[in-house]
């Protein structure tokens, strides 16, 4: 069997609901076997928002750093690395948060415009998976998913959904304050939520399905 690496984004600013989700993801992946399952957490690291200066799109091979702008946490070879990327993220005003914002423009260098041949199209094909936590059922989950699958659209990466199996649409939001009157001040409170994490565990287990049949098609299509 192929092996593949499926990393988990935690765009939460704090430790809670969003990530208890992500995890959950991570640990069905890893339970259909043969898989490395990684975790990053953008409330621990730093990650400066882009400038929009284009300079990593211009660079040449020689340039050692990535972005030319920044020097901080940004994780680029964890990316490149990754067979799957699962994105979290709690519902803000509508949308993502400004840590998962700030993270996903940084993906600038790995779009197919970029001129370093090792960093063009870095993310083509890796399998996309998106979580967005809200206070109630239908409280922007929906807009805040579309704002990740639009940047995994942009990466022409492959959009995965939990299935046919699991319960909910496009298996992507655990509701937060459905189950508890302190709705998002309760931490843990997606652990009452059995839609939301069963959701979770689908499309953990589909990014990895995914992953691996293109990892076989791609290593077939290189023999």
């Amino acid at each position: 069997m192929m092996k593949v690496n499926v990393l988990g984004v935690i765009g939460s600013p704090r430790h809670g609901n969003t990530e208890i989700l992500i995890r959950e993801a991570l640990k069905a992946a890893g339970d259909t076997g043969e898989v490395e399952a990684k975790v990053i957490h953008l409330a621990d690291i730093t990650i400066k928002p882009c400038t929009g200066c284009m300079r990593c799109l211009y660079a040449e091979e020689a340039e050692e750093r990535i972005c030319l702008e920044h020097k901080d946490d940004m994780p680029y070879e964890q990316l490149i690395e990754a067979d799957g990327i699962i994105v979290g993220s709690p519902v803000y005003v509508g949308s993502i948060t400004a840590q998962t914002k700030a993270f996903l423009d940084r993906t600038e260098p790995l779009t197919p415009y970029a001129k370093r041949i090792r960093l063009r199209s870095a993310l083509r094909n890796k399998v996309g998976g998106a979580i967005s936590v809200g206070a109630n059922r239908n409280a922007g989950q929906e807009t805040t998913i579309q704002a990740i699958h639009n940047c995994f659209y942009a990466h022409h990466m492959i959009l995965a959904s939990a299935g046919i199996d699991e319960p909910g649409y496009g298996c992507f939001y655990g509701g937060a304050g459905v189950l508890h009157p302190k709705r998002g001040v309760v931490l843990d409170a997606v652990r009452e939520d059995e839609l939301g994490l069963k959701s979770s565990r689908g499309l953990g287990r589909r990014v990895a399905e995914v992953a691996k049949l293109v990892k076989i098609g791609t290593s077939a299509k290189e023999q």
